[in-house]
C-alpha cells in the first residue's frame, strides 16, 4: 500500500495536449466551415482543436485526488519491476462521458490498468467552442513509478 500512495504521490506530473499533434494514428480528418471560424473534426466528429480545452472536475487537484482513490498498480507489474508513463487518448463528449479510450504508449503491463481507472471518473467538463459544449479529444498521460527505485 505504501509503494501505490508513492506512485500516485510521484504519478502525477501530468501533460495535456491536443491530438492535433499525434502521428501514432491516422485519422479521417474533415473541414467544417461555420460562421466565423473553420473547425477540425476527426470521423467521430470530435474536434481536434478547441477554443476551451476539456478538463476533470475540479481541476488538476481534482484529478490527483481521484488517481490517488482509484488508481491500482498492477501486481504483476510491480513484481516484475515495470513502471514507466502510459499515454491515454480519449474523447470527451459533450455530456462530458469518456469514450474511445485507447492506451496510445506505455509499458503493455499497465496499459489496462491506466484505461480501467479512466473509465471511472465521473464526467468531465467539455470543451467549448464558438460558446457550445463540443465533443473533443484529450490525452493524458499516467506515470508509474516504483518507490524503491
Amino acid at each position: 500500500m505504501k509503494k501505490l500512495i508513492s506512485v500516485i504521490s510521484l504519478l502525477l506530473c501530468i501533460f495535456q495536449a491536443s491530438a492535433q499533434n499525434d502521428s501514432t494514428k491516422k485519422q479521417v480528418i474533415t473541414t467544417v466551415k461555420s460562421d466565423t471560424t473553420q473547425k477540425t473534426r476527426n470521423a467521430e466528429g470530435a474536434l481536434l482543436k478547441v477554443e476551451v480545452e476539456s478538463e476533470f472536475p475540479g481541476g488538476i487537484q481534482g484529478w490527483q485526488t481521484f488517481l490517488h482513490k482509484n488508481l491500482t498498480y498492477p501486481k504483476t507489474a510491480i513484481s516484475k519491476r515495470i513502471q514507466g508513463m502510459v499515454i491515454l487518448r480519449f474523447i470527451v463528449c459533450t455530456d462530458g462521458t469518456v469514450c474511445d479510450i485507447e492506451a496510445i504508449s506505455g509499458p503493455e503491463e499497465l496499459r489496462q490498468s491506466a484505461i480501467d481507472v479512466l473509465k471511472k471518473t465521473p464526467n468531465w467538463i467539455p470543451a467549448m467552442q464558438d460558446g457550445k459544449q463540443v465533443k473533443s479529444y484529450k490525452k493524458q498521460a499516467l506515470y508509474y513509478l516504483l518507490d524503491d527505485f
